[in-house]
């Protein structure tokens, strides 16, 4: 066991994916204090949420570095390998 090493950086993904969680309980926080304001939260709130998410993803094999080597766009965009389960087609064009 003492061979194996991940190609993920750990540390990169825990934090990543606590700065995913950071978002979620802000926007749970925002939500039970302003619950009249929810659909405009949700707008955005969610985006943000999944954003961070998908962020965490699209850059856990290349860690830091992928700020560097992938594009804003594809860094937050849903990963095409994980299409959902309900039949949506996310291939892209």
């Amino acid at each position: 066991m003492d061979d194996y090493k991940t190609e993920y950086d750990p540390e990169w993904v825990l934090a990543t994916l606590n700065d995913a969680k950071e978002a979620l309980e802000n926007l749970i926080a925002y939500v039970e204090d302003n619950p009249d304001a929810v659909k405009e939260t949700l707008d955005d709130g969610i985006q943000d949420v999944y954003a961070k998410l998908n962020y965490a993803y699209n850059s856990a094999k290349d860690g830091p570095e992928a700020l560097m080597t992938m594009d804003d766009d594809d860094l937050v965009a849903f990963p095409i390998m994980l299409p959902f389960k309900h039949g949506v087609d996310v291939t892209r064009e």
